[in-house]
């Protein structure tokens, strides 16, 4: 498998996403945070006891800077986004893989088919690079947009 969507309850998004993370298990992953900050999800993680050692976070949250190795990339820079993460499938030989949650949150800074453009461009990338894309939506938000990227991932779970 090399692209997941995943359309769950907003309550469960969180618990997905440990799991998603756990299965990844010493792989080297990005977790792209869009409705938590890179610290919050750490934590969640760490009491899950999931290990993020292997992790680099991109939050798209937190205004500021407060770790040298966390890249902050404001949500609607898109070009940044999808740079950043094609960068690091280029830069890891191997497996990796890539977690993005929250996916419907970047529609607040971005209109549809941008977002639209952004999913297509990651998911080709990472069919490129083997790595693997997982990402979360909320089963209640941006209806036009998943239709417009459900072609985009290998799978969907949920809809």
């Amino acid at each position: 498998m090399a692209s997941l969507l995943i359309i769950t309850p907003v309550e469960k998004l969180q618990e997905k996403a440990n799991l998603i993370v756990r299965s990844f298990k010493d792989i080297p992953g990005i977790y792209v945070s869009l409705d938590k900050t890179q610290k919050s999800i750490e934590n969640i993680l760490k009491k899950a006891e999931i290990n993020t050692n292997n992790l680099f976070f991109i939050d798209c949250v937190a205004l500021k800077k407060t770790r040298d190795d966390v890249l902050h990339i404001a949500p609607d820079r898109l070009d940044l986004l999808e740079s950043a993460v094609s960068a690091f499938m280029k830069g890891i030989k191997g497996k990796e893989f890539i977690i993005i949650d929250e996916l419907s949150t970047l529609l607040i800074y971005n209109n549809e088919n941008k977002v639209a453009e952004f999913v297509e461009k990651i998911t080709e990338c990472a069919s490129q690079h083997d790595t693997e894309v997982v990402a979360l939506s909320p089963k209640t938000k941006g209806e036009e947009l998943l239709n417009k990227i459900f072609n985009f991932f290998d799978k969907v779970e949920g809809r």
